[in-house]
């Protein structure tokens, strides 16, 4: 019987010790597999000059007769649209946008603390007092948008100076554009790819490896940032700026080849 058990007992410790290896190795076999790879990230960039630049000016006046502001905004309009058009700016690059009329309330307490002190009776007698018009306020809005982006900085130097002749006329700095994003996606990825490879590839010649294939890849979203090689207008945000930078990141994984 001893024998027996003297058997059954080392073949139990021996099953278990195989059980152990094989575990230990497999444990070992999923950190090599993690640690068999590198994850780097690519960047690329690239400047870009806007294609579409846009100007607003904006005509505002404030008035108690409306006939007066609608007079008032209609001469201001006039002159803007001669020097637009002296500009040698084109009927389809402006619009004119309707006038917006908003009227203005006399305040009801005001107006029922003068009534009351004036005859209270004939205040408590005519409700509502409060829905009075005592001004108006009008704005009108004229819009450039031209491709000519090498001119728009000359427009709106010209058309602030109707500022000088006229108050009430606002030009707003010049925004620009880029309407045709999609034709510099495609170089931008692959620019990306290759600079997270080379990343990859000298980060591995540390320890003299190469890397063994692409894994996998996780593509960024495409940015607009503001362009710090144009030092006139360095300070200006990225909208007011002619030129954008364009940039993407990637996310790359690839096999580490010892």
């Amino acid at each position: 019987m001893k024998k027996i058990q003297f058997i059954i007992i080392p073949t139990i410790l021996s099953f278990g010790l195989i059980i152990s290896s094989a575990l230990i190795s497999n444990a070992l076999d999923k950190v090599n597999k993690n640690e068999n790879r590198i994850t780097v990230k690519g960047v690329a960039e690239r400047r870009i000059k806007a294609d579409k630049a846009l100007i607003n000016i904006v005509i505002s006046k404030k008035s108690e007769n409306l006939d007066e502001l609608k007079k008032d905004i209609s001469e201001r309009e006039k002159l803007i649209i001669n020097l637009i058009r002296n500009l040698k700016i084109g009927e389809n690059e402006y619009s004119i946008g309707n006038l917006r009329i908003q009227p203005n309330y006399v305040d009801s307490s005001l107006n029922n603390t003068r009534q009351s002190s004036e005859n209270s009776s004939l205040s408590a007698a005519i409700p509502g007092t409060s829905n009075k018009i005592s001004d108006y306020n009008g704005v009108e809005v004229i819009s450039i948008i031209t491709k000519n982006i090498d001119k728009t900085e000359e427009f709106y130097r010209k058309l602030a100076e109707l500022k000088l002749q006229r108050n009430n006329i606002e030009v707003n700095i010049p925004e620009y554009y880029i309407t045709n994003l999609e034709r510099y996606k495609k170089d931008l990825v692959v620019d990306a790819s290759r600079n997270a490879e080379i990343r990859a590839i000298e980060m591995l010649k540390v320890n003299n490896n190469e890397i063994g294939g692409l894994k996998n890849m996780n593509q960024g979203q495409f940015e607009l940032l503001e362009d710090t090689e144009d030092v006139k207008k360095i300070n200006e945000d990225e909208s007011n700026q002619i030129y954008k930078k364009l940039r993407l990141v990637v996310t790359a994984t690839y096999l580490i080849k010892y």
